[in-house]
């Protein structure tokens, strides 16, 4: 069986695996689709994504240039910006447009834990394809892993309301609902996988979570 270690923990995980059983670390891929939603997130999610690749890819810029005779703060910040931006958009513009190979990407800047890119190839991937349960889980995946928990939650539900057996999502729901404190919601998703997933590493992470809860 094909393993890696999990970035936050150091746990070895299944290569699989998006998420870590142990800590609920994002890892690679998960599980996704889309129902038709109650509301337009497009412009929100393009909003988020092209700002926090900005902040991602200018912090690059700042860390990795080589060094130069002293500036300005100032004046480093803003000669940063214009490149990433420009660096940016490149990257976007140069994105494949066919449905498998959005998803190949996604897969692949995820595992290197580059949400933001492989959240908005997977988005792309949605446009293409929006019955997609296992890309719309990967993509909520990326959510939570840039720190938006609740519209992590908001693709995790599209599956269940669809796919109500969908192990992934419902364990992922169980995970972000712990990690913003919502313990009787984390409770539900938890105990909603365990009942189609009984045997496994991430059957044992829902149950040590379970556990956790109960001693809240």
């Amino acid at each position: 069986m094909s393993e890696k270690k999990c970035p936050s923990c150091n746990v070895m995980v299944e290569a699989k695996s998006k998420f870590c059983p142990e800590c609920g670390t994002a890892m690679s891929q998960q599980i996704k689709q889309k129902a038709k939603p109650t509301k337009n997130t497009s412009t929100r999610d393009t909003l988020i994504l092209v700002a926090v690749l900005v902040i991602a890819t200018a912090g690059y810029f700042v860390i990795n240039q080589p060094e130069a005779p002293p500036q300005p703060p100032q004046q480093q910040v803003m000669d940063g910006s214009h490149q990433d931006v420009e660096g940016m958009t490149s990257a976007l513009s140069n994105m494949p447009t066919d449905y498998n190979t959005l998803v190949q990407l996604g897969n692949q800047t995820m595992d290197q834990g580059n949400f933001p890119m492989a959240a908005e190839a997977y988005k792309r991937a949605l446009n293409i394809k929006e019955d997609s349960p296992n890309v719309r889980t990967d993509y909520g995946a990326c959510l939570h892993g840039m720190g938006l928990p609740q519209r992590a939650i908001e693709e995790f539900m599209t599956v269940t309301q669809k796919y109500p057996k969908h192990t992934i999502a419902n364990f992922n729901l169980g995970i972000v609902y712990y990690s913003v404190n919502q313990l009787d919601s984390a409770k539900t998703y938890f105990d909603r996988f365990l009942s189609f997933e009984t045997t496994g590493q991430t059957a044992d992470a829902a149950r040590n979570y379970l556990a956790e809860i109960k001693k809240k």
